[in-house]
């Protein structure tokens, strides 16, 4: 009998210690200080970021900072009091945000930056998306259409370092090709289609001829040159690129408005980002051997590979991994 009670006390001790452990993962809280969330990239990156966190145990306490730098330092700011665990951030400004490293530092918790590179700071974690290889992606699916002509590359924001790479990329590509192209080069204020949409005119105004391409950076500033090709009767004519693989490009695909868009699937950077995350805190993180430099040190950095969208590929990125249905995309199914 003894036994028997010795027995039962001991397997009450193993649930009570598992429970135990249990519930200081449980109890584990990460901020994530978004960017914004009216760009439906960063609407289905936070629902995955959520669902992986939870898998882990972990809670998350999201700030939509409606792309306003001040509004993310005073996030940043709050979640210290609030003694998060973490914290994640989509930068708005890569330079504006360097204080918000510093803060973390003094506060002795662990920042990922999360798509966007931090400059100037002594930023230690990273993730992204390989956003040279994506500039790339667009230029290549570009020349391999184009022989020769004209063509517009429309670069990002110049306080988003992601810019930089694309713009870096994409010009690895067209500068070997400098022969058979006659390239303009601008960019915009912000990743806004309204931006996108006054920059295009206004180097429509100086030079009357349409390009026979635009290379854009990404899909928001790619609706802005639908805009314009839209009122220049040139819908369809002209090749555009984006990146980012929103439903509403995807459907311009299909309907040949767009040539490519650069898909990064936002379930596999989100998930490896919450286990990044999880990994720090528990003191098991192996930092990646690459490194990109902010201009202050080299940051390691996890670079996850993207891949283009044609009109051959919807089928083989977007909907076989269940980004998109089959509906969303087309108006009936794909022959």
């Amino acid at each position: 009998m003894k036994i028997l009670v010795k027995g039962v006390l001991f397997a009450l001790l193993i649930q009570m210690f598992a429970f135990q452990g249990f519930g200081q993962t449980d109890s584990m809280k990460v901020g994530f200080i978004l960017a914004n969330l009216f760009v439906e990239r960063w609407q289905k990156d936070k629902i995955y970021f959520e669902e992986r966190m939870h898998e882990l145990g972990a809670n998350v306490v999201f700030k939509d900072c409606y792309d306003q730098p001040e509004n993310q330092l005073a996030a940043a700011v709050e979640l210290v009091e609030q003694k998060v665990d973490a914290m994640v951030i989509i930068a708005v400004d890569a330079v504006a945000a360097a204080p918000i490293v510093t803060i973390c530092k003094e506060a002795h918790i662990p920042l990922l930056a999360y798509d966007r590179l931090i400059l100037d700071a002594p930023l230690e974690y990273y993730i992204t998306f390989n956003s040279i290889q994506a500039g790339e992606l667009m230029a290549a699916a570009v020349v391999d259409r184009l022989p020769k002509g004209k063509i517009l590359y429309l670069g990002g924001p110049p306080d988003d370092h992601n810019s930089v790479l694309i713009r870096q990329g994409v010009f690895n590509v067209l500068d070997k090709q400098k022969r058979h192209y006659e390239v303009t080069s601008t960019q915009v204020i912000s990743w806004t289609e309204l931006d996108a949409y006054l920059t295009i005119n206004d180097v429509l105004a100086n030079d009357k001829a349409i390009p026979d391409a635009i290379i854009c950076a990404a899909d928001v500033l790619t609706r802005g040159a639908l805009a314009v090709m839209d009122e220049q009767n040139t819908l369809g004519k002209v090749l555009l690129t984006g990146q980012d693989a929103e439903l509403d490009i995807c459907r311009s695909i299909t309907r040949d408005e767009v040539l490519v868009t650069i898909y990064k699937p936002g379930k596999e950077l989100a998930y490896r980002a919450a286990e990044v995350v999880v990994s720090i805190v528990k003191s098991t993180y192996t930092p990646p051997e690459e490194t990109l430099f902010n201009g202050m040190v080299k940051v390691p950095a996890i670079l996850l590979q993207p891949s283009p969208v044609t009109q051959e590929s919807l089928g083989s990125t977007v909907i076989s991994d269940g980004y998109y249905s089959v509906d969303q995309v087309y108006s009936r199914k794909p022959k």
